[in-house]
C-alpha cells in the first residue's frame, strides 16, 4: 500500500472513531501505560516508578518485569506486614507525582466522552476535565468495602472518571497486591458489589463503542473482566491502542485470536505523539464555527421558562444531552436529582413540581416508554394533563415529544408531537417554548419575569 493511500485510510479511521466519540456513547479506556508524568522524556509509567520505589525501600532487586507492580506490593507487604502502610505510600507517591495531566490528556479531555474508565489510580484525566472547563465526577469500584461515593448521571460537560482498580483516596479500595487482585476479580464476578448503575447503563447500550489505550490486553484476568462488563458484543467493534510492549509479547497472536469474532477488539499501534491531537483536531474541525448563527433565536429577557423532562429510566443518556442542548438554548431544565432534598417524599414532590414549579413538561416519548406498562411516568403524565386542562388556551404547558419514529401514548394522540431526530426538531421544540414564554409575558408580565 503507498503512503498516500495508507494516510487516507488512517484519516478516514480517525473520521469514524471521532464520530462515536460525538454521539456521546464511546467510552474512553485508559490504562497505565499513559500514565506517565508530563516532564518525563522517557515515559515511565507510574507503576513502574511505583514498583521501583517500594523494592528499593526495603532492599529489593526484582527477578520480574519492572512493570509488575502488583508483585512489587507483594514483596513489600510480606515484609513489612503492614497493609495501611503500604496503602499510605502508594497513596504519598500519586499524591506527590501524579499532579500535571500530559499533553495526550488534555487533548481527550477536550473531547465529549461521557465515561472514562480508568485502569489506574491517578487524577491525570480528572484533572483535564477540570481545565477543559468541564465539572468531573470520580468514582471507583470498591472490592474490599463495597462502598462507593453516590454518582449523577455523566455527560459530557460532566464526565465520570471510573476507577476499576479503586482510588487513593479511599486506600481499603485500592487493588495492589496479588492477593488483593483475585479477590478483586471474585468480587467483579460475584457481583458484590456490583458496577454503580451510572456506569452499566453506559456500558451496556449496544449502540456503546469503547476506545482502550495502552491498557495492556496480554493480561489473563482482563478477558474475566470485560466480560462482567459487557464490553462484548456491541453494535461497533472496540478499537485498542497498544505500545510496543503489547506487540512484542510472546502470547500476542494468542490474545489477538482470543479477541475476534463476537469479541472483535482491533488492536493498533499506539503513537503517542501526536494521536489525541489529530483527534482533536478532527473533532474540532467538524463542529460549527462559534460565529455561526445561532440553532434558534436568542432566548427572552428575565427569568428563563423552566421545564420538566418525563422519560422512561432506559433513556436517560440521550435525555441527560437533551437537557444540556435545551440549556444552551436558554430553557432551564428542572433536574431531579439535584433539586429534590434528601427525605423529600418523591411522589409528593413530584406532583408539586409539576403542578407549581415548572413552567412546560415535556414528554419523551421512546419505543422504551412504550413497552412499559409501569414507571414513574404515567404519574407524571397524570398530573401533567391535569394542569394541561387548566391551562387558558391558546398557552401550553405539556410538550409531547419524540426521539425518532415511534407510535404515541394514547393519552397525548391529540397533541402536538415533534421529532427531535429530525434535522430542526429541537429547534422546534425550543421555539415553541420560547413564544409561548413571550406571549405569558405579554399577557401577564409580572408572572414571567421574576425569580
Amino acid at each position: 500500500m503507498d503512503d498516500a493511500r495508507q494516510f487516507e485510510n488512517e484519516l478516514r479511521d480517525v473520521r469514524v472513531l471521532v464520530e462515536r466519540i460525538k454521539r456521546g456513547d464511546c467510552v474512553l479506556v485508559l490504562g497505565p501505560r499513559v500514565a506517565v508524568r508530563a516532564d518525563d522524556q522517557a515515559r515511565t509509567p507510574f507503576d513502574e516508578l511505583l514498583a521501583r520505589e517500594l523494592l528499593e525501600s526495603i532492599g529489593q532487586q526484582p527477578d520480574f518485569a519492572p512493570s509488575n507492580l502488583r508483585r512489587a506490593a507483594e514483596l513489600y507487604y510480606h515484609q513489612r506486614k503492614d497493609r495501611a502502610e503500604l496503602e499510605l505510600v502508594v497513596g504519598d507517591f500519586y499524591r506527590r507525582t501524579a499532579t500535571t495531566p500530559t499533553d495526550l490528556h488534555r487533548d481527550l479531555a477536550a473531547l465529549p466522552f461521557r465515561l472514562c474508565v480508568s485502569a489506574s489510580p491517578d487524577d491525570l484525566m480528572f484533572a483535564a476535565f477540570e481545565a477543559a472547563g468541564k465539572s468531573p465526577q470520580r468514582g471507583y469500584y470498591d472490592f474490599s468495602r463495597g462502598r462507593t461515593p453516590p454518582l449523577s448521571v455523566p455527560a459530557s460537560s460532566k464526565p465520570l472518571v471510573y476507577h476499576l482498580y479503586g482510588h487513593y483516596d479511599a486506600p481499603s479500595s485500592l487493588v495492589l497486591t496479588e492477593g488483593d487482585l483475585i479477590d478483586f476479580v471474585v468480587s467483579v464476578v460475584r457481583g458484590t458489589p456490583s458496577l454503580p448503575d451510572e456506569v452499566r447503563s453506559v456500558l451496556s447500550d449496544p449502540s456503546a463503542s469503547f476506545l482502550f489505550l495502552g491498557f495492556g490486553f496480554q493480561n489473563w484476568y482482563l478477558r474475566v473482566l470485560l466480560q462482567v462488563m459487557n464490553i462484548y458484543g456491541h453494535r461497533s467493534k472496540a478499537i485498542a491502542f497498544e505500545d510496543d510492549q503489547f506487540f512484542e509479547h510472546p502470547e500476542r497472536e494468542q490474545t489477538v485470536s482470543f479477541f475476534s469474532g463476537d469479541r472483535l477488539i482491533d488492536f493498533r499501534p499506539f503513537r503517542r505523539q501526536g494521536f489525541a491531537k489529530q483527534l482533536r483536531e478532527v473533532y474540532e474541525a467538524s463542529m460549527p464555527k462559534k460565529d455561526a448563527p445561532a440553532e434558534t433565536r436568542p432566548p427572552p429577557t428575565g427569568r428563563a421558562p423552566k421545564v420538566f423532562l418525563s422519560y422512561a429510566s432506559e433513556d436517560r443518556s440521550e435525555v441527560e444531552a437533551l437537557a444540556g442542548r435545551l440549556e444552551s438554548n436558554g430553557v432551564d431544565v428542572w433536574q431531579d436529582k439535584q433539586d429534590l432534598r434528601a427525605g423529600d417524599n418523591w411522589r409528593r414532590v413530584l406532583l408539586d413540581v409539576i403542578g407549581r414549579r415548572v413552567d412546560y413538561f415535556v414528554v419523551i416519548q421512546t419505543p422504551a416508554m412504550l413497552s412499559r406498562d409501569e414507571g414513574v411516568f404515567h404519574h407524571e403524565i397524570e398530573a401533567a394533563l391535569q394542569r394541561q386542562g387548566g391551562t387558558r388556551p391558546p398557552l401550553r404547558f405539556l410538550l409531547p415529544v419524540t426521539l425518532g419514529e415511534c407510535p404515541l401514548l394514547p393519552t397525548l394522540r391529540d397533541f402536538h408531537v415533534i421529532d427531535l431526530s429530525k434535522p430542526q426538531g429541537l429547534a422546534a421544540l425550543v421555539q415553541s417554548i420560547q413564544e409561548d414564554w413571550r406571549q405569558r409575558r405579554h399577557d401577564d408580565p409580572g408572572s414571567a419575569a421574576g425569580s
